[in-house]
Order: structure tokens, then sequence, then C-alpha cells
């Protein structure tokens, strides 16, 4: 394996534990628009990882209703963010270190630089993440490469690339950019993402230095 000089995170799911969040501002949009559907938590985790307008298309393709839903998904996820959400075990921790070895940092969502934000600065990811890549920078979201492309041409040089996620979208689109991927434990989706055979699997955060800095395999 050659040694890895830049590594890309997802940010839901991966970083940040928003699962439970997510789930609940999907629940409350989907019982305010589509009422007379009961979903089910295992199809409301189904919905975790493509854009909303993707999402939202079970309620209708009209493009009012879907920018309806999307802003109310969004306030009830502003409005209760911060009581929801927290960091994994040991992910500044491992950020820290990465940043102090001289390794590219960045991260890849698919939420819009809105809402990504106000998590990214209240636990201090900004200090050691110099790339991003938000929803509202692409054209084409993950699985597509476009965003893994679009973060990485903000670095000043870079040879060969991890892509870290909890979400098919993520090993998917580290694959078709030809990048490392890994795959975590603490997924909601584990076994999905099992099935795509990542490059590495870790089942906490601080084993990203065994695959990046002591340039150890899985």
């Amino acid at each position: 394996m050659r040694k890895i000089d830049t590594v890309l995170f997802d940010l839901d799911g991966t970083l940040v534990d928003s699962n439970e969040l997510i789930i609940k501002a999907f629940y409350e949009t989907m019982k305010r628009y589509v009422p007379n559907k009961i979903f089910t938590r295992k199809e409301l985790i189904d919905m975790i990882g493509p854009p909303l307008k993707e999402s939202f298309l079970v309620a209708g393709d009209a493009p009012k209703l879907i920018q309806d839903m999307i802003e109310y998904y969004l306030q009830v996820y502003v409005d209760l963010e911060f009581d929801y959400i927290k960091l994994y075990p040991n992910v500044i921790e491992t950020l820290k270190i990465l940043s102090e070895h001289k390794i590219n940092l960045g991260i890849v969502t698919t939420k819009f630089k809105k809402s990504a934000m106000p998590s990214i600065k209240l636990y201090g990811l900004d200090k050691y993440i110099t790339s991003y890549c938000f929803l509202d920078d692409i054209k084409e979201h993950k699985p597509h490469p476009e965003p893994i492309f679009f973060a990485l041409n903000q670095f000043k040089d870079y040879k060969n690339v991890l892509m870290v996620g909890d979400n098919s979208s993520d090993i998917l689109a580290g694959q078709n950019a030809s990048t490392y991927t890994c795959g975590i434990e603490w997924s909601i989706k584990k076994e999905l993402i099992k099935s795509l055979n990542p490059d590495f699997w870790i089942k906490d955060c601080l084993e990203l230095l065994d695959i990046v800095i002591n340039n150890k395999e899985d």
C-alpha cells in the first residue's frame, strides 16, 4: 500500500453522531407532509445519505412541495441540533495527530454549508479540516466522484487519498474516484457498506493512525 497523505471524511454518522437527530427530523417532516403514511424506523434510516430532495420524493415530485419539506426539515434540525448531536469517540484526538503529521484533511458531505457548519464549528473540527465539499458546491453528489475531486482540488498537493464514511455513497464515491476507502464499525448501515468491500475497516477513529501514519494494512 502506498503511503496515504490525504484523508477525506463524511460528516454525519462518521465524525458527528447525528443519526437520531436526522431520524427525528425525517419523522417530523413526514408526519407533517405525508400524514396518511406511518414510516418505520428502518424506512427513515434508509433516507439517510442521499440529498434531501431525493429522500423527499416519497411525498411527490412537485418542486414547491420538496422545497417546503427541505425547509421544514432544516428548521427541525436546527431547533434540536445541539440537544441531540455529539462527536464520536476520539475524533478530535485523531484529527489533531493527523494534522500534526501534515496529512491533508477534508470533509465531503451531502449537507448544505448552512446546515453543516454549525456542528463543524461547535466541536472545533475546523481547527484541523482545511478542505470542504458541501452539497451547494457541486452538481453531482456522492456516489459520483465529483465531490471527492472538488475537495481534493483545494489542497496544494496530494497523491494517495483515503475516503472514510458510514454510508454506501461514501464508499462508492471513493471507489469511483479511485481512492482508498474505509468503512466504520459505528455506521448505522455497516452491513451494507461491508458488502462493498472497502479497503479498510475501523472500530475506533484512532485506528486511522495505524493506517495513515504507521502505514499498516488492515
